[in-house]
């Protein structure tokens, strides 16, 4: 296979951009805790929200208050310039993710890079640190994954990625790497033990250098602790309520408990199945093959813990997602070494990856245009055009309720009502309200002096309707009446 000249830097600045395009419009939450396990925390801090409207894990005192308070930072920084708008907020949060992350992977990258001898190897593992599709869209995230992810891949990195022999003081900051994951994400500690067990038992680490591992992470946590006691308002600690609640209480498996191979189905469909089967073996074959590797020794404890659990999600391994290029290269290496010493040449081989690089840039390209949550494109045009009292009517369904009640989006001077009837609604002699529906709700036919002024659904889009699609896709309209 021929590949272009192409250099690292011209894959960084491609990554860079492809960040900065999805930070734009990858708007809204990937996954509701995204949402109300942050930001409507923060909200309470910012006076959007009050105690009684948030998620039970607030009264539990179980959710780590550290990506809250950079919420509330963000907010009184921008507040210094005149801004409170929510959106500008959270797609600069989402700007902050994809920096990080690109950290993570430019600094994983270079850990590796160095080791792989073969050139189609080294391009392959160069496009896939950098341009995996779903890593681009998880990297925006202004997530306890991403973030948890990204920093314990840094700490992971950062005693290799240079040619120098470690000082203590970076074992210390390693160890600060790692806390800041624990502090933000708990499940991370399994990935943080298996790290240390590594250096314990493999390489052998001098007990001072792992000493000030162990120091470096206990610094976070202290400050984690401190910051939870200014979000609750009390002493507490949250990684042991976490434990107790959703272990010790069993109240994680009341969100519904799956078989043991839940993960091998679930990341076969969800990373498409040129790639997924490719990931699953990949794994496989660096834990049978590569028992005495780091990355064994790091990830392998942290994965067959959440295989115990009987609650899962895909998202929970999403930490896991920047180890993914090197453990596709070590695989192809296993399986070059051991079994193909030509697999490189092999037509079907390169036929296979070659349409894997097709499928792929085929997904960045839609993820570019397809949000995480199209429904805030309502909460903005609605925030952004409506800044004096205004009130919200709806048929059926209230927009902003989803898992619990949105208030992060919500100017305080708007009200949202039910319409018991469009009678009432035609009598309403306000100058101007609102009513949104849902797709097939012909209620709104009766409505008088009605403008649409957003759809969660591209308009664009809707003109390609071919055998009627659109009507049975399910999607909000937002229109204004006007009594003038």
């Amino acid at each position: 296979m021929k590949f272009s000249p192409v250099k690292p830097w011209h894959i960084y600045l491609l990554s860079a951009l492809a960040l900065l395009i999805l930070a734009v419009f990858s708007v809204g939450y990937y996954h509701p805790d995204e949402h109300f396990q942050i930001l409507e925390f923060a909200g309470l801090k910012l006076n959007l929200t009050k105690p009684e409207y948030l998620p039970w894990e607030f009264h539990a005192r179980m959710r780590p208050a550290f990506q809250p308070a950079m919420v509330v930072v963000v907010h009184k920084v921008f507040a210094l310039f005149g801004n409170s708008d929510p959106f500008t907020i959270t797609m600069f949060l989402r700007m902050l993710s994809g920096a990080l992350s690109f950290v993570s992977m430019w600094m994983i990258y270079k850990c590796y890079s160095t080791k792989i001898n073969d050139s189609i190897l080294q391009k392959w593992f160069l496009g896939l640190s950098f341009l995996l599709w779903f890593a681009l869209y998880n990297n925006v995230r202004f997530s306890s994954e991403t973030w948890s992810g990204s920093l314990f891949i840094i700490g992971f990195s950062y005693l290799f990625f240079r040619s120098r022999q470690p000082m203590k003081t970076d074992f210390l900051i390693t160890g600060i790497l790692l806390g800041l994951s624990f502090i933000i994400r708990f499940q991370t500690g399994f990935l943080v033990a298996g790290f240390l067990a590594w250096f314990a038992f493999i390489r052998k680490e001098r007990f001072i250098n792992i000493g000030y591992m162990i120091a470096g992470i206990f610094l976070p946590v202290i400050a984690g602790i401190i910051t939870d006691y200014w979000f609750y308002g009390e002493w507490t600690l949250t990684a042991w309520n976490y434990f107790q609640q959703n272990i010790l209480a069993d109240k994680i498996s009341g969100f519904g408990i799956n078989p043991w191979y839940f993960y091998v189905e679930d990341v076969f469909v969800r990373a498409g199945p040129p790639l997924g089967i490719v990931i699953i073996l990949a794994f496989i074959l660096v834990f049978i093959f590569r028992p005495k590797d780091l990355l064994t020794w790091t990830l392998l404890p942290f994965i067959a813990i959440h295989c115990l659990i009987g609650h899962k999600e895909t998202r929970f391994f999403y930490p896991l997602i920047g180890f993914i290029p090197i453990f596709i290269i070590k695989a192809t290496e296993i399986v070059r070494d051991k079994w193909s010493s030509k697999l490189l040449e092999n037509k079907y081989f390169l036929g296979y990856a070659k349409f894997f690089w097709i499928c792929n840039e085929i997904m960045i390209i839609l993820v570019f245009f397809i949000p995480a949550d199209s429904q805030v494109k309502i909460y903005e045009t609605i925030y952004r055009n409506y800044h004096n009292p205004i009130t919200l009517y709806y048929f059926k369904e209230d927009p902003y309720a989803r898992a619990l009640d949105i208030y992060y989006y919500k100017r305080k001077n708007l009200n949202i009502k039910k319409a018991e009837s469009t009678n009432l609604l035609n009598a309403d002699t306000s100058a101007v309200f609102l009513i949104a529906v849902k797709t097939g709700d012909k209620e709104i036919d009766k409505i008088k002096n009605k403008r649409l002024i957003c759809s969660s659904f591209p308009e664009w889009l809707k003109k390609f309707n071919f055998n009627q699609w659109v009507e049975r896709t399910t999607f909000w309209d937002v229109y204004e009446v006007d009594n003038l």
